[in-house]
């Protein structure tokens, strides 16, 4: 069983909104080991731009982010790398907690093509899933 499952998504005019849950049980957060795999896979995310609580890059914070909030953080950095999406393209997204009890999160990303958002999407979810602990 995956410890992030999409629940739902839907698609706004320019962006994505996913609700997503962290399975019962599982650590919510990636953890060092994981953190360390995920920047190995995907070096770029060490120069994204995240507010946080912290105030801290997201390098800075990716050990101790949630698995909802490192997946927003994916689906853009694929989405950036995606050669068919305009080079002069900015992607943004949000993630927020609608249930920590419950492991319950909404995360919403922009795109300029739908398709590829959810190529992202399905890449992100699967890269994810080999660098949990």
């Amino acid at each position: 069983m995956p410890r992030l499952a999409v629940e739902r998504i839907a698609f706004e005019r320019d962006r994505m909104a996913l609700l997503v849950r962290v399975a019962e049980g599982a650590d919510a957060s990636l953890g060092a080991c994981g953190a360390d795999r995920l920047l190995a896979a995907r070096p770029s995310l060490a120069f994204h731009t995240c507010l946080n609580d912290e105030d801290a890059p997201f390098a800075e914070v990716l050990a101790r982010t949630s698995l909802p909030h490192a997946l927003e953080h994916l689906v853009i950095d694929l989405q950036a790398a995606n050669p068919a999406c305009a080079s002069d393209a900015t992607f943004v997204g949000t993630t927020e907690w609608l249930s920590k009890r419950d492991g319950l999160a909404r995360v919403t990303v922009n795109f300029t093509d739908d398709l590829i958002a959810l190529g992202a999407l399905k890449d992100a979810l699967a890269l994810l899933e080999g660098t949990v602990e």
